[in-house]
C-alpha cells in the first residue's frame, strides 16, 4: 500500500483520468473529492464490504435453490420409475 501525506487542496492523480483531492480536514476526519470517468465505480469501503457479503449470500441462496430443485427432480424421477 502506498501511503501519501497531503494537505488541504492538494491532490493525487491516478493514471490519466482520476484525481483525488483533499477538500477539508479536521476533527479526526478528512473530506475528499474524487474526479473520475462515469464508468469508474466509486463506493465507500464499508459499503463495498457490505455489498460483497450480500452478494455472496445471494449466490449461496441461489445455488442452494438449484440444489434443492435438483434433489426434488431426482426424487420425482425415482417416484415415477417406481410407479411406472
Amino acid at each position: 500500500m502506498l501511503v501519501l501525506t497531503r494537505k488541504k487542496s492538494e491532490s493525487i492523480h491516478l493514471g490519466d483520468d482520476i484525481v483525488i483531492k483533499v477538500v477539508q480536514t479536521g476533527k479526526g476526519a478528512v473530506k475528499i473529492g474524487i474526479e473520475a470517468p462515469s464508468h469508474v465505480r466509486i463506493v465507500r469501503g464499508e459499503l463495498a464490504e457490505s455489498n460483497g457479503a450480500t452478494l455472496e449470500a445471494a449466490i449461496a441462496a441461489f445455488r442452494a435453490s438449484f440444489q434443492s430443485s435438483d434433489n426434488q427432480q431426482a426424487s420425482d424421477a425415482k417416484l415415477a420409475l417406481a410407479a411406472g
